[in-house]
């Protein structure tokens, strides 16, 4: 091994000895995957639209098992004036979970936009 192989061999050592005692100190690092948020565009034909008792809505659309849900604070009823079964849109919005089943939850209402053929 030539002098300058030897160098970036020490140095690399270092650094990883370092990264080593840092995590040591630290503690672990761990991602809390269900954390962080996961956005999603769905696009397809209106297969149902509810209201729920609460003022929310749900969008079923034919190309996807996930409902998509508005809630009343985010626009559900300005999205419910514009979105009749048949309609295609385009929604976009996080990956969330309600009652153990996963769902397409909507932020805000222009995030719902009926496409025009």
């Amino acid at each position: 091994m030539q002098k300058e192989e030897k160098v970036v061999v020490v140095l690399l050592s270092m650094a990883l000895g370092s990264l080593a005692a840092a995590s040591w100190a630290l503690g672990g690092f761990e991602a809390d995957l269900d954390e962080i948020p996961v956005l999603v565009v769905a696009e397809g034909t209106v297969s149902s639209v509810q209201t729920t008792t609460g003022g929310h809505l749900i969008l079923r659309l034919q190309t996807t098992s996930m409902p998509i849900f508005v809630s009343r604070e985010d626009g559900a009823e300005e999205v419910a004036a514009r979105v009749a079964k048949g309609d295609r849109v385009r929604a976009r919005g996080e990956i969330a979970e309600y009652q153990g089943r996963r769902e397409i939850s909507v932020k805000d209402a222009a995030d719902v936009e009926v496409l025009r053929w």
